[in-house]
């Protein structure tokens, strides 16, 4: 029993010790994906009727407006942070909005159009 005891504790002892280590930095990239720690973009109104604005964290390159079915709608090419779109030639339905901004990040967010 003594030694059984023993064994238990060196377990837990290097247990302990082995969970305190510290980890090494993990890459923010996972995949090939670089993990955000800010968004790339914001945008209102959603659902928009006609006028979407949209706000960049840096100067955005491009915006690209895509349909449920994976199809590309629209695409902007653009170098400011502020930006106001017209989507009223858009049909009523639900898109994703993808923005890429100048450091070449990019962000997906879903838009409903009335």
């Amino acid at each position: 029993m003594k030694k059984a005891l023993t064994v238990f504790s060196i377990l837990i002892i290097c247990n302990i010790s082995f969970s305190q280590e510290k980890k090494p930095d993990l890459p923010k990239e996972n995949n090939g994906i670089e993990t955000l720690e800010e968004p790339v973009f914001r945008f209102h109104p959603n659902p928009v009727d006609d006028e979407l604005f949209v706000i960049g964290a840096y100067k955005i390159k491009t915006i690209e407006i895509i349909d449920v079915l994976g199809k590309s709608v629209a695409i902007y090419h653009f170098d400011k942070s502020i930006i106001r779109m017209n989507v009223s030639q858009l049909k009523p339905g639900m898109y994703l909005l993808k923005v890429t901004d100048n450091k070449d990040r990019l962000d997906v967010k879903k838009l409903i159009v009335k």
